[in-house]
């Protein structure tokens, strides 16, 4: 073996291990579809034991839900411009359809389908509440400056959608992401090239939405 071959082979080598190093540090713990499964019932049980408390607990709920469980679950499922996955890691998931399917497995009686295929206008103007519309990253980001935290939002874009969820830390974007890491991910508003690449930005609020999640819970 030549010396430039073992050089070579040693880098192929190296380049793998670093490789599977890398997905094994990013790629979340899913254990099956029993999990998921087991996950959908309990909120199923859940919601409808908080249908006659106080509104805070359950629009508190639901961004527990939204903000960590269904980014647990779903981080790192794989994007594509036709995938429609109903289960994490089990396929490829579209932007749309990562907001409509994750509600839809929360438990909202809509149609899961014709929502992620319409613009993301109309999917939001149906689910949500406090609508507005920005151009422009930096007024998108003054407005969100100005939201409560804990609450769970919905934004359309030039071409894209996803959740925005604002905790103490910050505002994210939770979306299936198109551009870079081609998967769910969870990303500072600042830092996400999927929004800082549009113009038109359209956002709603779900946790903002009394009536809609109100009805949610005793579904």
């Amino acid at each position: 073996m030549s010396k430039l071959f073992k050089i070579i082979f040693i880098c192929i080598i190296a380049c793998n291990n670093n490789k599977q190093q890398l997905l094994a540090d990013t790629t979340p713990t899913f254990n099956d579809v029993k999990d998921y499964t087991a996950f959908k019932d309990s909120v199923t049980v859940s919601k409808k034991q908080l249908a006659t408390k106080p509104y805070a607990e359950l629009s508190e709920y639901f961004f527990h839900l939204v903000n960590d469980d269904i980014y647990s679950y779903w981080q790192g499922t794989p994007w594509t411009f036709e995938g429609m996955t109903r289960t994490p890691h089990d396929g490829t998931i579209a932007c749309g359809y990562f907001v409509t399917n994750t509600l839809a497995d929360l438990g909202f009686k809509i149609n899961n389908v014709k929502l992620a295929q319409c613009v993301s206008g109309d999917m939001i103007k149906a689910l949500c509440v406090d609508i507005h519309s920005f151009n422009g990253i930096k007024n998108f980001e003054a407005y969100m400056a100005k939201q409560p935290l804990n609450s769970v939002s919905i934004v359309g874009l030039d071409y894209h959608t996803g959740y925005i969820v604002k905790d103490a830390t910050g505002s994210y974007f939770l979306h299936s992401n198109y551009i870079g890491k081609v998967a769910v991910v969870k990303e500072l508003i600042g830092e996400s090239r999927a929004l800082a690449n549009n113009k038109f930005f359209m956002i709603g609020s779900l946790t903002g939405n009394n009536k809609r999640l109100r009805q949610w819970a005793k579904e």
